[in-house]
């Protein structure tokens, strides 16, 4: 992937990746807001730790002998020892207890009520507002214990924490997976416009003039931008005019004195300088002829009618045959098929089959064969034995005015032409050709034709 490729961004993720960022900022600050708030107004009680007294069933142990003890965990070895007033009984099923610190008098004495419930938290007594207590039945490894623990709170951020989980983490967490999911459906449904644009961009014929992008239905943000490239069109189709305006009114003007300079031309004495002269004057008449042919075939409306291929192509080969056969040729026609039908114009049609076989005869080195062919699909082959195009410049032959030989005699215009001429009429060009191995242009239909009659 080139560099250039990966500076592009798809605007659909921009749009979702700024609305789940937001979401993101929006969910931590309404955590802090909670962080605050409960800062403010944190209890006066102490609030009960919830995993002090799982720590401590983690901690039950009973050895091989059936002897029951408490071995602390490490989290519960830091706590007694930092907490130095922390404490807790476990009392098992059979009545072993098991002690550890000193229990309170008042809680001691409420114990054997409090085992009624499977879960009791005592906190904020009247004379000991920071007193508090849990008593719970949580299964351990010695069974079912009941487990009175105290002298243990959670701090303001355990506290915070757990009621940020309720408040805030679950509607998070909903949302964030609601954003995922629902962002990206929406930014799709919102971007949809352009890939609308898009479809009608495509649908745009820049080779005809007065094309221009449909405005019906699109949003305000995209409508200035379609504005803006219809108005870049008109532009562009008003440069073109006068620029082929220009090129008609010289290629007319030029015939004149081209033909006068070629009379005179033709009085001088034979000589070298007169050859040079002469061929000079030749390519300016096909530049001209060339030019006021592109222009007559661009600006007469198209001819659609039904065309038999077959023998189109064998009337361009019977016009050339004898052109061909006096440089030097062997020249054939062969179709696989009687008869190929197909709509457009015939006399465009015609021009470039021409053209394409006077190219042949042109660079084909004045030996060998060139060929006509008809296949059963339609496609038309013209095959020479010339000096051959390199890979490389196959893209570019059809270029307006390129040349394969700079000092050749043509003018760069009638591939171009050709091109033009089978592109309206629903084909593609294949070239295949290499430096001395001659060259075949096959053109290909991209629908069907009615075909009949295989040979």
């Amino acid at each position: 992937m080139s560099r250039n490729n990966m500076s592009h961004h798809s605007l659909r993720w921009r749009f979702t990746l700024g609305f789940i960022t937001l979401q993101l900022l929006t969910i931590i600050a309404s955590f802090g807001l909670v962080l605050y708030i409960a800062m403010l107004s944190a209890p006066r009680g102490a609030v009960p730790s919830t995993w002090y007294p799982q720590e401590i069933a983690r901690s039950v142990t009973i050895d091989q002998n059936g002897v029951v003890a408490v071995t602390p965990t490490q989290a519960l070895r830091t706590v007694m020892a930092e907490r130095p007033t922390s404490w807790f009984a476990v009392r098992l099923v059979d009545g072993t207890t098991l002690k550890h610190g000193e229990i309170p008098k008042d809680i001691g004495d409420n114990a054997a009520f409090l085992d009624n419930f499977r879960s009791v938290e005592l906190r904020g007594y009247v004379d000991a507002p920071d007193r508090q207590a849990t008593i719970d039945k949580i299964q351990t490894t010695a069974g079912e214990a009941t487990i009175m623990a105290g002298g243990v709170s959670m701090s303001l951020y355990q506290l915070v924490f757990m009621v940020g989980q309720i408040t805030i983490g679950v509607p998070a967490l909903i949302l964030l997976l609601v954003t995922l999911v629902g962002v990206p459906w929406v930014t799709k449904w919102s971007l949809h416009s352009l890939g609308n644009l898009t479809d009608r961009l495509n649908k745009v014929d820049f080779e005809a003039r007065g094309g221009v992008v449909s405005e019906d239905g699109l949003p305000k943000e995209l409508l200035r931008v379609v504005r803006e490239i219809n108005l870049a069109l008109n532009r562009l189709d008003a440069g073109f005019e006068k620029t082929e305006r220009f090129f008609v009114n010289a290629a007319h003007e030029l015939r004149t004195p081209i033909a006068i300079v070629q009379v005179r031309a033709d009085t001088l004495p034979q000589s070298e300088e007169k050859h040079h002269i002469q061929r000079s004057i030749k390519r300016l008449t096909a530049i001209t002829n060339q030019l006021l042919d592109i222009e007559r075939y661009r600006q007469n409306p198209p001819i659609s009618k039904k065309i038999e291929l077959t023998h189109l192509l064998s009337k361009v080969v019977g016009d050339l045959g004898p052109f061909a056969i006096s440089e030097g040729y062997e020249i054939s026609f062969d179709a696989d098929v009687s008869e190929v039908s197909m709509e457009g114009d015939d006399e465009a049609l015609d021009r470039a089959f021409s053209n394409l076989l006077r190219n042949a005869i042109q660079y084909g080195g004045g030996r060998g064969d060139i060929a006509v062919k008809v296949e059963a699909d339609g496609s038309v082959l013209i095959s020479d034995q010339g000096i051959g195009i390199a890979g490389e410049l196959h893209s570019r032959i059809f270029e307006p005015f390129y040349r394969v030989n700079p000092h050749g005699s043509g003018a760069g215009l009638g591939l171009s032409m050709v091109n033009e001429i089978i592109e309206k009429h629903g084909g593609f060009i294949e070239l295949k050709s290499s430096p001395g191995q001659g060259s075949v242009f096959a053109i290909r239909w991209r629908d069907a034709l009615q075909i009949a009659g295989r040979n």
